[in-house]
C-alpha cells in the first residue's frame, strides 16, 4: 500500500476528530439527560406538595400571610367560669367578677323599699352584715375586687337603665338596672362600676348573659366612700354591688 499523501492524512485526521466529537456528545447526553429528568421530577414533586399544603386555593399564593393571634387576645376572649352566688325564686345571680379575683363577699340589706332577699349559695364563702335591728338582710351583696377588675352581668336579662351612680350627690361611675329573663317584676341593680378601657357602655335594651357580658370595670371609690366589706379584705374594699328590687309589673319572684 503506497504511503498517504499529506492531504490524505489531513482529511483522515479531520474525519477522526469529527467522530470523536460525536462520541463525546453521545456520552454527554447519556450523563446529562438522566440528571435533567431527575431534576424535573423533583421539581414536580415539590410543586405538588406545596399546592396540597396550601389547599390548592389560588388565594394561598397571593403573598398574604395570616397574622398570629396574640396570647392576650385569646385570654381576653374567654369569660370566667360561671359561679352561682345566690338565688331568689326564678332569679339566679352569678359572681360578677372572676372567682379568683374576689377579695370577699358581704351580703347586706338594700336601702330601697321593695328589696328582695336572696339565698346565698353554699359554694361561695361569704359574710352577713346585720341591719340596725340586728337582722341579717340579703337583698344586697358586695363582691369585693380590686379597682379596674372586669365586671360581668350577674344575671341573664336585658338592660333597662344606665344612669350615673351618685355618692353624696356627686356622680361616681355608673349604675345599671337589668330585668332578669322571664322575671319582669324584679330589677337587678349593679353599682360601683365604670366604663372599661375602651370606653364602651352597654346601651338600654342590650341583652346580657350572666357571667358572659362585660358591663365595665370596678371603679376606685376608696377616696369618696368607706365600705363595710373592707373589714374582710386586705385593701380599701372596692367592690361591685348587686341589689334585687321589686318592680310593679306582672308575676315574678
Amino acid at each position: 500500500m503506497p504511503p498517504l499523501t499529506r492531504d490524505e492524512l489531513r482529511s483522515r485526521r479531520a474525519v477522526r476528530r469529527q467522530a470523536d466529537r460525536h462520541r463525546s456528545n453521545r456520552v454527554m447526553l447519556t450523563v446529562v439527560a438522566p440528571a435533567v429528568l431527575v431534576a424535573v421530577v423533583i421539581a414536580a414533586i415539590v410543586l405538588a406538595f406545596y399546592d396540597t399544603a396550601s389547599g390548592g386555593d389560588a388565594t394561598a399564593h397571593s403573598g398574604q400571610v395570616a397574622s398570629p393571634v396574640p396570647p392576650s387576645a385569646i385570654a381576653d376572649a374567654s369569660a370566667p367560669q360561671r359561679v352561682v352566688l345566690a338565688r331568689a325564686g326564678q332569679v339566679e345571680v352569678v359572681l360578677p367578677v372572676a372567682e379568683k379575683q374576689v377579695t370577699a363577699v358581704l351580703f347586706h340589706s338594700a336601702t330601697e323599699p321593695g328589696a328582695v332577699n336572696m339565698a346565698p349559695a353554699s359554694g361561695v364563702a361569704h359574710n352577713l352584715a346585720s341591719d340596725e335591728g340586728g337582722a341579717a338582710g340579703t337583698s344586697g351583696v358586695d363582691v369585693g375586687a380590686a379597682a379596674g377588675t372586669r365586671v360581668y352581668s350577674p344575671v341573664d336579662g336585658v338592660i333597662t337603665a344606665v344612669i350615673p351612680h351618685r355618692i353624696a350627690g356627686r356622680p361616681e361611675g355608673l349604675e345599671m338596672v337589668i330585668t332578669p329573663a322571664g322575671v319582669p317584676d324584679v330589677a337587678v341593680r349593679v353599682n360601683h362600676i365604670e366604663p372599661g378601657p375602651d370606653g364602651v357602655v352597654p346601651r338600654v335594651g342590650t341583652a346580657v348573659g350572666a357571667g358572659r357580658t362585660v358591663l365595665g370595670r370596678v371603679r376606685d371609690l376608696s377616696r369618696v366612700a368607706r365600705f363595710d366589706i373592707a373589714r374582710y379584705t386586705n385593701d380599701a374594699g372596692n367592690n361591685v354591688q348587686v341589689e334585687l328590687l321589686r318592680q310593679a309589673t306582672g308575676p315574678g319572684v
